[in-house]
């Protein structure tokens, strides 16, 4: 078995699959080097975490009326701290409210019930270049309780 294997390394081979071969070895050096180069490309984190935002918030806004969001507020902004107030506005769309003092709220609740306790609510303030200067993302609270009934 082995002579036939040795034998058969010794012959010549067919000038069409040398060059097959070359062939196939080139377009895998190649890939190798494309992949390489993608890999290197830097990362936008920003534009990461507003597509993962503006997925949460359109999968919230239509959710079934009394059904709950499962959206937890991230633990890091520091990727959108300096994106422009239209990159903002681009990738999650008009904010729900906004203020001068308070700047732009979206909740992640259905848009066809009134937004409860415990629904999150994520605050982007601006400075006066337009850019994110903070971020804030908490859960509404619960309504205060009832004042109790004066009694007659």
């Amino acid at each position: 078995m082995r002579d036939a294997l040795a034998d058969r390394a010794n012959e010549p081979q067919n000038p069409r699959m040398r060059n097959l071969t070359r062939l196939l070895v080139v377009i895998a050096a190649g890939a190798c080097s494309a992949f390489t180069v993608i890999a290197a490309e830097p990362v936008d984190n920003c534009a990461t975490m507003l597509g993962s935002l503006s997925v949460e918030l359109r999968y919230a806004r239509a959710l079934p009326p009394g059904k709950q969001t499962t959206f937890v507020c991230p633990k890091r902004f520091q990727p959108l701290v300096g994106a422009s107030r239209e990159r903002i506005l681009r990738s999650l769309g008009t904010p729900d409210a906004s203020s001068p003092d308070r700047g732009w709220s979206y909740f992640f609740a259905s848009k066809y019930v009134e937004r409860g306790p415990g629904t999150p609510e994520l605050v982007f303030s601006f400075d006066d270049s337009q850019q994110v200067s903070a971020i804030d993302c908490h859960r509404l609270p619960p309504a205060p309780p009832p004042a109790p009934d004066e009694p007659t």
